[in-house]
């Protein structure tokens, strides 16, 4: 690193009330191994984990109040002093939304786990959660490949996912699964206002359906009708049957091509997950008049 960005960097961190010790090359190595091998240009920082309020459900959304809360689990003194004792998450609306959080289970990789967190803090979702298990963890690796996502959005980690989708249920809040779909029934044709036929099927390709049936829900947008919950499955077998059982409706990206002749048949979790993220924050347009409405 320049001298001026050295210079500009220890600036900051002693603004900040951060301690620094600066030390010579012989410690490039402890330096090295600190990073996992990875690049550190001579700085490394030591701090304490990144705050994950463990949860047992979601509780009441509201629109108007651009609020949700949260239930915590039980958590020691010493985990409540990094994860805090919040109950109550803020966010913007505008006006037409309720919260949307991401639930990601089974993703086993660091980088993919923190390209998430980058691509729905991006894309505005509310807040992401994990399991305690079987999810990739939160180090160094995750939160660089985020771009600093990690540290702004809130995380929560779960200790039962299945109660915790069943008891957020009751709140309010509706879960959509991430899932391979099979063969989808198209929606029905409907008339316009000009009585023209047409199929209300929008631009994207990305396919809704309730939960345990195959037919297609046209004109379908999850945050302006409900408190949502996407979840998002590991890179290999994606969901648990468990955690499919407790979803209120799937989703599922239609491949553009037939890859089975290379074995070919999903994308990259953490583009998938930008996909649907994409999809789940579009709002509704204007709903048309009927003539009957129009005034002159």
């Amino acid at each position: 690193m320049k001298n001026e960005g050295k210079d500009v960097l220890l600036a900051r961190a002693r603004t900040a009330g951060v301690n620094t010790q600066v030390v010579g090359d012989e410690w490039l190595r402890v330096m090295d191994r600190a990073s996992s091998g990875r690049p550190h240009n001579g700085f490394i920082l030591e701090a304490s984990p990144l705050p994950r309020p463990p949860i047992t459900q979601l509780g009441i959304a509201s629109r108007d109040a651009e609020s949700f809360l949260v239930q915590l689990d039980r958590q020691s003194r010493e985990d409540a002093i990094v994860n805090g004792t919040r109950e109550k998450y803020s966010y913007k609306s505008a006006g037409w939304r309720y919260p949307f959080l991401l639930y990601v289970d089974g993703v086993l990789d660091e980088g993919n786990l923190g390209a998430i967190a980058r691509s729905a803090y991006f894309l505005g979702v509310d807040a992401i959660a994990t399991p305690t298990r079987q999810i990739a963890p939160w180090s160094h690796i995750a939160l660089k490949a985020s771009a600093g996502a990690a540290e702004d959005i809130p995380i929560f980690t779960v200790a039962q996912p299945s109660t915790f989708l069943q008891h957020s249920a009751l709140h309010g809040w509706r879960t959509y699964a991430s899932d391979a779909i099979p063969g989808v029934e198209p929606p029905p044709m409907i008339a316009s206002a000009s009585s023209a036929i047409k199929s209300p099927e929008r631009s994207t390709n990305i396919i809704f359906t309730i939960a345990r049936s195959t037919k297609r829900i046209a004109d379908h947008y999850p945050v302006a009708s409900h408190p949502t919950i996407l979840m998002i499955g590991g890179e290999g077998s994606g969901l648990r049957g468990s955690l499919l059982n407790q979803a209120h409706y799937k989703v599922g990206i239609p491949a553009g091509r037939d890859g089975r002749l290379i074995g070919l048949d999903s994308l990259n979790v953490s583009v998938a997950a930008s996909m649907l993220c994409y999809e789940f924050m579009k709002k509704p347009p204007p709903k048309e008049r009927k003539p009957g409405e129009l005034l002159f």
